[in-house]
């Protein structure tokens, strides 16, 4: 019996996802990336910069994932110190401990992601289980844009019904959810807008069971609703 059905069958919390609400003045992801890492005045539209930096350089102007990739790269090579991680761990620390109420684990650097208008998914549909071998984690996706339609990233409704759909958020605004087992990814993006976002996973301290998991999920559902 796989992994799913048998969470399926057993082990399932209340909620699968919620949205989570903070402080951009205190927390100011989008305000840093503009400043220290793009150089641009509207991270919706670095694609609009990148097009124009790609054609001065004798390029046709067309963007492909590669220039996602690139792009990426900017944010996930950042040092230990840079402002970005720092603005990153104190969010983790003071937004998403208190929320848990006990110490927590978490990815000490997140995966960073880049998806430009007119370039394809940046990830397969998935759920992160079979990969990390850690079914007590819940994972937080966090966009520094506000995302809809293709930029957003696309759940399913329920485990295995492969009915994906986008999830919308404004900045300020982010997504828990079970991606240990619930499956989710990205489209080719076909909007007029260029997503950027952060993705990491968490746990309670020294857990190692799906029943960790979903103690966990239950306890974020008493705490967000």
């Amino acid at each position: 019996m796989s992994a799913i059905h048998v969470h399926q069958e057993v082990l399932r919390p209340r909620l699968t996802r919620m949205v989570l609400t903070y402080d951009t003045g205190r927390f100011p992801f989008a305000a840093v990336l503009r400043r220290d890492v793009f150089r641009v005045p509207y991270l919706d539209r670095l694609h609009q910069y990148a097009t124009a930096s790609a054609r001065a350089a004798g390029g046709a102007g067309q963007l492909r994932n590669r220039d996602n990739l690139q792009a990426r790269s900017l944010m996930q090579q950042l040092p230990d110190d840079s402002a970005l991680l720092r603005v990153y761990h104190a969010f983790v620390i003071s937004v998403i401990t208190p929320l848990v109420g006990s110490r927590i684990s978490y990815s000490n650097r997140p995966k960073m992601r880049v998806h430009f208008p007119g370039t394809g998914s940046v990830s397969t549909m998935h759920s992160d289980v079979p990969v990390t071998k850690r079914p007590d984690q819940v994972n937080l996706w966090v966009p520094f844009t506000d995302v809809d339609g293709s930029a957003a990233l696309w759940l399913e409704s329920d485990y295995g019904r492969a009915d994906y759909a986008p999830v919308a958020l404004h900045y300020g605004e982010a997504l828990i959810f079970d991606g240990g087992y619930l499956s989710h990814g990205s489209v080719a993006n076909d909007s007029a807008a260029t997503r950027i976002s952060l993705d990491m996973r968490f746990a309670y301290s020294g857990a190692t069971t799906r029943a960790d998991g979903v103690r966990l999920l239950d306890h974020l559902a008493d705490q967000i609703g």
